[in-house]
């Protein structure tokens, strides 16, 4: 299992699951595209290159995230799969996904990547996510 969802008012609030912040970034991803709909294959239609380096591994998990969350408003890619590298707090890689139709339903129609409660630990494997809906 690569993520959880954890009741929670007013937002969306997910646990997810891995041992490297490669790891916990990949299912990251995987986890707020698999809320927004439910993936049900493995379709790649759009490849998009990414770097990014933060001050510290919550920007970068929020950044990451939020880029993603961007290209679903403006270009509707759904982007739920990653070939990255994470060192230095610098992310570098591609992220992976394909367009939705105009008529899909979403199960969460997620507005922003927050801050509120973020946690990471690859240590303990784990990291805890909300998203404002």
């Amino acid at each position: 299992m690569k993520y959880n969802i954890i009741d929670h008012t007013g937002d969306l609030r997910i646990i997810v699951y891995g041992k490297s912040y490669k790891e916990l970034f990949q299912n990251a991803l995987y986890a707020m595209a698999d809320c927004i709909v439910n993936i049900k294959n493995d379709v790649i239609e759009s490849e998009k290159k990414i770097k990014i380096k933060r001050n510290s591994y919550e920007d970068l998990l929020i950044s990451f995230l939020s880029d993603a969350l961007y290209e679903l408003e403006i270009n509707k890619i759904l982007y739920y799969k990653s070939n990255i590298d994470i060192k230095n707090i610098e992310l570098n890689g591609s992220i992976y996904g394909f367009y939705l139709k105009n008529d899909v339903e979403y199960d969460y129609i997620i507005k922003a990547v927050t801050y509120y409660d973020l946690e990471i630990s690859p240590r303990n494997g784990f990291a805890k996510i909300v998203f404002d809906i």
